[in-house]
């Protein structure tokens, strides 16, 4: 089928930068995960080719407007032709017609926050998960090989795997926060060169690590954050800081920066897991992120996947949440399924301490959303406590315990997700307008009176076709 989906990005302003080496690079993964449409047997069932009217349902388009109670969305070539109440959307004569009285519709969501896992049989069933949980545009930020870019990018527009961005390899300091296996520059030409190298892969975004490790002096510096910063902006990427602390978000959005990941609250390295005396973004901060239009994806969940299982083990006997942590850490998924590894996390000394820096970081979060300044949604999924698709599902809970409303929290999860996603404000996915690219999620019930009803899902749309939810487990 006709990718309708592709990102611009890709097809416009990175598309000549592709190397004929990194295609052939990539032929192994290619081949591995790309199955996704060539093969008849266990696909979804298309929808017809005179299109498909999806009728009754409760409407939440993801533009923040009043839920449609009684709708109707016409979807046709991958696309919404149209989307309303239903006494004011016609149905087309010869579209399939789909009852979902009962039952709401949302956008697909839009993980800003990402890191897959090995070769591409192993990525497929992550997009599987993912698929599976409605999460139908990721970002992966800062953990991929130049195989693993190849095979991200040529996934980008097919069902079967999410709309996918990348990072490539995230940049450090020798001997700093993540620097193994990424590039860690000593100096500004260095830097500079090494941006172009993740360039030259068709990389959306140039990602940092900015927080300091045990041994001191570690930090990657503001000479050289400045320089990757001024690099990626001229060459048409956009630049990402992983940061913990306010004097180096100011110091970024100083040089330009305006995508950051966690919060300002001490989450990393030495002293983190205790609240902070003084955790509150100040006034002066939050004025510099208005001004500049910075957002955050503040990843709560990375925090409390520290100790969630342990005190919610009944979540572990859903045996779709089992295969989502099988597609790439089952030795996570055992290690919540001892009781006396359970136990030991729950009455460690400094239990109640991590808990109450994890509210001063939801405290971040209503902070930031009240004052204006845009907060989206990621939440680290492929790290060790957090499950792919799943976790979307918990982030957007995490956010209405934190103060947003569920209607909040959606949109964080969607829209406000692809509206910063490249090129910036033109996003054809997100929402569900006419026009905009057919990913969507149908629950059997409602969001707005309870979020966890997110996870009760009727079906998933990606680029116009159902998902076949079956694929998680049956893999």
């Amino acid at each position: 089928m006709v990718p309708f989906g592709t990102n611009r990005l890709f097809r416009l302003q990175f598309g000549g930068m592709r190397r004929l080496g990194l295609a052939i690079a990539g032929v192994a993964l290619l081949t591995a995960g790309c199955g996704g449409n060539t093969t008849p047997e266990g696909q979804p069932e298309s929808t017809e080719p005179g299109g498909v009217a999806l009728v009754g349902g409760q409407l939440i388009d993801g533009t923040g407007g009043a839920p449609v109670a009684d709708s109707v969305v016409i979807v046709r070539d991958g696309r919404i032709e149209s989307a309303g109440p239903r006494e004011t959307t016609p149905i087309p004569d010869g579209v399939e017609t789909v009852d979902l009285a009962g039952k709401t519709l949302m956008p697909g969501l839009v993980n800003l926050h990402v890191h897959y896992r090995e070769g591409g049989e192993e990525i497929q069933r992550q997009f599987d998960a993912q698929l599976h949980y409605g999460v139908t545009t990721a970002r992966s930020i800062g953990s991929d090989t130049p195989e693993r870019v190849a095979f991200l990018l040529e996934s980008a527009g097919r069902t079967n795997a999410p709309r996918t961005f990348t990072a490539g390899l995230g940049f450090s300091r020798p001997g700093g926060f993540n620097a193994a296996g990424r590039n860690a520059p000593e100096t500004q030409e260095e830097a500079r060169q090494l941006v172009r190298d993740q360039l030259a892969l068709g990389v959306h975004f140039i990602k940092m690590w900015v927080n300091e490790v045990a041994e001191p002096d570690r930090k990657i510096t503001p000479e050289i954050r400045s320089a990757i910063i001024d690099e990626a902006i001229a060459n048409g990427a956009i630049p990402v800081a992983h940061i913990d602390e306010e004097a180096d978000g100011r110091q970024l959005i100083g040089a330009g920066l305006t995508d950051f990941l966690h919060s300002t609250v001490l989450t990393f390295g030495p002293g983190s897991g205790a609240p902070m005396d003084d955790p509150d973004p100040s006034a002066e901060f939050i004025q510099m992120c208005l001004e500049s239009g910075a957002y955050f994806t503040p990843t709560l969940s990375i925090i409390q996947g520290n100790w969630h299982f342990a005190e919610n083990p009944g979540l572990l006997d859903d045996p779709d949440l089992q295969a989502a942590f099988g597609t790439y850490n089952p030795d996570a998924l055992a290690g919540w399924q001892d009781e006396e590894r359970r136990a030991s996390v729950v009455s460690a000394d400094n239990f109640e301490d991590r808990k109450a820096a994890f509210r001063q970081a939801q405290d971040f979060v209503r902070t930031m959303h009240e004052a204006g300044v845009k907060v989206a949604m990621g939440n680290d999924a492929g790290t060790p406590n957090v499950p792919f698709g799943w976790g979307m599902h918990h982030e957007m809970e995490l956010y209405v315990e934190a103060g947003l409303s569920p209607m909040e929290a959606i949109i964080a999860a969607t829209n406000l997700g692809a509206s910063q996603m490249p090129p910036v404000g033109e996003a054809d996915f997100g929402t569900l307008e006419a026009g905009k690219v057919a990913d969507l999620i149908v629950l059997n019930a409602n969001p707005l009176a309870d979020i966890t009803n997110t996870l009760d899902i009727d079906r998933v749309m990606r680029l116009g076709e159902w998902v076949d939810r079956s694929a998680l487990t049956a893999n």
